[in-house]
């Protein structure tokens, strides 16, 4: 197994950092070193009891593999592959037999498949089956590498006491076969390798809870990098999670390929509420196949509430969007200026809307939120322009906040002079696409922001901005360097 691993590493080193490379070489060492020591631990010593206590090696070994890259594990899987892997040889010896017999006759070889394919036809419906319960996965989130190596330190040890307890168990059997033990003795062995295996037991359960641990106590604010677009996921003190739109027009499949990933790599399996700025495809499209994915069963992310702005005439985008929410069983609510929701410490205030806002100008009539938490306060403008600038100051409604996302990606006709020496902006975050072609950010808006003393931070340059606060210090994290 190392010789194999080394010779792939020289000729390609990055395959250290790949998924298929270390589940791979994990699943091998699963069954071939940690699966002896596992069934020890479970008192497995018949081969079927082994064929259904060996996968478990598996699972424990590769674990840490999968939260980081994927953020989940199928809880469903694990189980179906107790029930499926004792009848895998049947699917292989079917498959095989029916290869060779094929060269002779197709009829015949289709006779001796036909067990097999009842099998895999089995397995699909069990899978389908499990993929529509709400238990079939466990969103742990991606976990620190301190995680990963205090969990490997636990499940090192818990195979040393698996290798101690094979060891004992293979004294006893040969002492036995020479002489009978005193019932006295066999009682004290059998209580210390009790002992043994439930010590075992709380080190396996501690380093999992270790692994999926994700301290609270300070407010994320994730700006996702979705490309030529919006995708804002908030983090409460209190473990309460929000999305702010999420579309795009630069990336394709944003649902499947940046939002679902992105929540489960925080460990987020429900959303209190997801937040529509307005109906433009930029900011909903990815939305709207999250939604479509709860409502078929094809993730286990769930979301209570989705809010949108409350608009007289509603387009058909806020109608398509409404559906697809109530499929899902999420309620929809409606939301405009002077509504608040509280959650904890942190509070959400909606500034724009007014309560006769049309919907005919969806950019204008777009909703603007400040969050508070603390001395923190970060505002929402989602992609409204100058007008609906001069109405907020106007409206006397607005004050100074510590960071702002930049209304419509940096447009040179939004962020003017008058709305930053108001709000006056520590940090300012702009999401658009490198490529885009719109020209987004403008200069002339950059150079307005960083004039008004704002630390300007781009997603299309280092990917998802993070910005982190206890109330009072203020913490900016990027995805890449420049």
């Amino acid at each position: 197994l190392s010789v194999t691993a080394m010779m792939i590493l020289v000729e390609s080193p990055a395959y250290l950092m790949d998924s298929g490379f270390l589940l791979s070489f994990g699943c091998v060492l699963g069954m071939g070193l940690a699966a002896e020591k596992i069934c020890a631990l479970a008192g497995a010593e018949k081969k079927w009891t082994k064929a259904l206590v060996s996968p478990i090696a598996l699972q424990l070994v590769t674990l840490p593999v999968m939260l980081k890259f994927f953020g989940e594990v199928s809880i469903a899987g694990f189980i179906l592959n107790l029930l499926v892997l004792p009848s895998v040889g049947v699917v292989l010896t079917g498959g095989m037999a029916a290869l060779l017999l094929g060269i002779l006759s197709i009829p015949a070889a289709k006779l001796v498949i036909l067990p097999a394919r009842v099998l895999l036809f089995f397995y699909e419906y069990l899978c389908s089956l499990a993929g529509r319960s709400g238990w079939s996965t466990w969103i742990g989130g991606e976990p620190e590498i301190w995680q990963i190596l205090v969990y490997y330190g636990f499940l090192i040890t818990v195979l040393f006491m698996g290798q101690y307890i094979k060891e004992q168990l293979r004294k006893k059997k040969a002492v036995s076969e020479e002489t009978e033990l005193s019932e006295e003795r066999a009682e004290a062995g059998c209580r210390k390798l009790y002992a043994i295996r439930i010590t075992a037991g709380i080190f396996l359960a501690v380093g999992i809870l270790i692994l999926g641990y994700h301290p609270a106590g300070s407010l994320k604010v994730i700006c996702l990098d979705v490309g030529q677009g919006d995708g804002i996921l908030v983090e409460t003190p209190e473990d309460h999670h929000f999305l702010i739109d999420g579309g795009s027009s630069s990336q394709s499949d944003l649902g499947r390929y940046c939002l679902l990933p992105a929540l489960k790599s925080q460990g987020i399996s429900w959303l209190d509420g997801i937040f529509i700025s307005h109906t433009d495809q930029d900011h909903i499209n990815g939305v709207k196949e999250l939604l479509e994915y709860m409502g078929k069963g094809l993730t286990t992310i769930r979301a209570g509430y989705l809010i949108l702005p409350a608009w007289a005439e509603r387009p058909d985008a806020w109608r398509e969007l409404a559906e697809a929410a109530k499929t899902a069983g999420v309620k929809v609510v409606t939301a405009g200026k002077g509504d608040e929701l509280s959650c904890g410490k942190v509070s959400f205030s909606v500034l724009w809307p007014e309560k006769n806002a049309t919907g005919k100008d969806v950019n204008e009539e777009a909703m603007v939120m400040e969050l508070s938490f603390g001395d923190f306060q970060m505002l929402f403008t989602g992609d409204i322009g100058a007008d609906t600038e001069k109405k907020l100051l106007a409206a006397r409604g607005l004050e100074d906040v510590d960071c702002l996302k930049v209304g419509h990606h940096g447009s040179r006709y939004s962020t003017t002079e008058a709305f930053l020496e108001k709000i006056k902006p520590e940090v300012a975050i702009i999401s658009c696409s490198l490529t885009n072609t719109y020209g987004h950010p403008s200069p002339e808006t950059v150079e307005r922001l960083k004039e008004a003393g704002s630390q300007v931070e781009y997603t299309m340059k280092n990917g998802a901005i993070t910005v982190e606060t206890d109330g009072k210090k203020l913490k900016i994290g990027r995805f890449r360097k420049d």
